[in-house]
């Protein structure tokens, strides 16, 4: 019992700003840590959907309620996926070799590409919310969605290899009880496509087959890239499912609508 309730402290006090007991990280601390990931997902997706039905209910603006909407995840959070997006954005963008490319993920310095695909992907995802506060039909899948891409990420920490033995992927990696934490992080992720598909069964199919098709391509996108998987490329795996989770609402709400 101690175990988990220490690795329920870390997940959230590393990958949320919610105040956490200061909790010693080692390979006890951290052993079941992945697991209780998908649950600052629940609690970013239930702060969308209460600021929705806010927004709804007292006749916000759209643009305003999009704003908000991006800066949600990155409040709780910290902007500690964003990160690794940009990261990931500025390794990519250099067209370097293996080595060069992890080296700029290691960088804590931003570079132009970096900051300019970062600044794409908000505008994106503002544009997103603001069309689905016009057709709100997929709007619980969304907030389930959350959930989702971190089970996606930690999912990534313990099934790939690790590109290299330091870093925070390696550290959670080495010390994790990966049989455990798979079988764990396995059943949420089912838990939340099931959830999906009960509240809207196209947009919920759609994300499966996208995800099932995706997780390959990311799989070999690491190991081909960057010799394995990184904090940095978890947190863009989070990022990139969170996006095309909203897309996918867009597009059912507007069908649905």
């Amino acid at each position: 019992m101690k175990n988990l309730i220490s690795g329920f402290c870390v997940a959230f006090s590393l990958y949320s700003i919610i105040p956490m007991p200061r909790t010693e990280w080692d390979k006890h601390t951290m052993k079941y840590a992945l697991c209780f990931f998908p649950l600052v997902g629940v609690i970013v997706g239930a702060l969308q959907y209460l600021w929705f039905l806010f927004a709804r209910h007292t006749g916000l603006e759209t643009v305003l309620y999009g704003a908000v909407s991006v800066l949600i995840p990155l409040v709780v959070t910290g902007g500690i996926h964003l990160d690794g997006f940009t990261d990931t954005s500025d390794a990519l963008c250099s067209y370097g070799d293996q080595k060069k490319r992890l080296e700029i993920l290691k960088d804590p310095h931003v570079g132009a590409f970096g900051v300019m695909y970062l600044a794409a992907l908000l505008l994106l995802q503002l544009g997103l919310f603001c069309q689905l506060y016009q057709a709100p039909a997929c709007i619980a899948v969304l907030c389930v969605g959350y959930a989702l891409a971190r089970t996606v990420g930690g999912s990534a920490i313990v099934w790939l290899r690790c590109a290299r033995d330091s870093g925070l992927a390696y550290m959670f990696s080495e010390a994790s009880d990966r049989k455990t934490v798979r079988f764990v992080l396995a059943a949420e992720m089912i838990l939340c496509l099931m959830g999906m598909m009960l509240l809207s069964p196209s947009c919920g199919g759609a994300i499966l087959a996208v995800l099932a098709v995706l997780w390959p391509a990311y799989k070999h996108f690491c190991a081909r890239t960057f010799g394995g998987v990184t904090g940095d490329l978890a947190g863009f795996a989070i990022t990139g499912t969170e996006t095309i989770v909203i897309l996918a609402c867009v597009v059912a709400g507007l069908i649905l609508r």
